[in-house]
């Protein structure tokens, strides 16, 4: 690799790294575009590698959400485990379930937990907060089974689901959602670059600088992401949410016209 590609490449990583950890999710969504755009390399091939950053960044991201006491460890553990069965499931699945099903389909995912946090309400009493928990736990369970599933399918960690399923299912403050979700898309993460792993479709030879930057911007989004207030997350969440949409739905809707 000559230095002004690897350059880019560790550029890519620390814009994907300092979004996704501000944000509380892994970066792929900005990750795989970056890489296909600017790297000049294909959407296959990007995938595997986003997914392998992915791994260290939200760790590096979720370190600082936990020094803060911002992460939900029970829910850490139930929900990492529901969302690694879901990502080896989709990841399975993807050569069967046609993929623009899948692409409208979370797009749609997508624009409604915008939506949801747009409209939503404001800060909730923490009795209101643990009522809420106790009675959608179940419900908030089975919808990260559905979100692994999801992201395994097309490639992302998953946060951008996961952030406002916690939010506004979950009964977990913003703030809170954020650090979880960090933490929990790396194990998610971990089982569906196993597949990738297993079946030889990792580039070695780009990983390294793309997770180098990835490490670096997922430290300082994260660190940005403890003192932002929720305002300005909800914004940047909508605002990664509708590009991500765009991506997902723009060629689809070419080839029906």
């Amino acid at each position: 690799m000559i230095p002004n590609e690897l350059v880019v490449f560790v550029l890519c990583g620390i814009g994907a790294g300092l979004i996704g950890g501000l944000l509380g999710v892994g970066g792929g969504v900005v990750l795989v575009p970056l890489m296909a755009v600017f790297g000049g390399i294909g959407v296959r091939e990007a995938v595997p590698v986003s997914l392998t950053a992915i791994v260290a960044s939200s760790f590096a991201a979720s370190n600082s959400y936990l020094k803060k006491g911002m992460v939900d460890l029970e829910l850490t553990v139930i929900i990492a485990l529901v969302m690694v069965m879901g990502n080896i499931t989709g990841s399975y699945l993807s050569a069967v379930v046609p993929s623009d099903v899948t692409r409208l389909a979370l797009t749609a995912v997508l624009l409604f937990t915008s939506v949801q946090l747009l409209v939503g309400k404001g800060s909730r009493s923490v009795s209101t907060l643990e009522r809420i928990r106790h009675d959608r736990y179940p419900f908030c369970v089975v919808l990260a089974l559905f979100i692994g599933a999801l992201a395994g399918l097309i490639g992302i960690g998953g946060g951008e689901l996961l952030t406002p399923l916690l939010s506004l299912v979950g009964g977990v403050s913003l703030s809170t959602a954020r650090g979880t979700s960090s933490m929990v898309i790396g194990f998610s993460a971990a089982a569906a670059c196993a597949v990738y792993f297993l079946n030889d479709q990792i580039n070695l030879s780009i990983l390294p600088p793309v997770v180098f930057g990835m490490i670096v911007g997922a430290k300082l989004g994260s660190i940005l992401g403890t003192r932002a207030r929720p305002w300005m997350v909800k914004s940047l969440y909508v605002a990664a949410a509708i590009y991500l949409s765009q991506q997902l739905s723009w060629h689809v809707i070419e080839a029906w016209w």
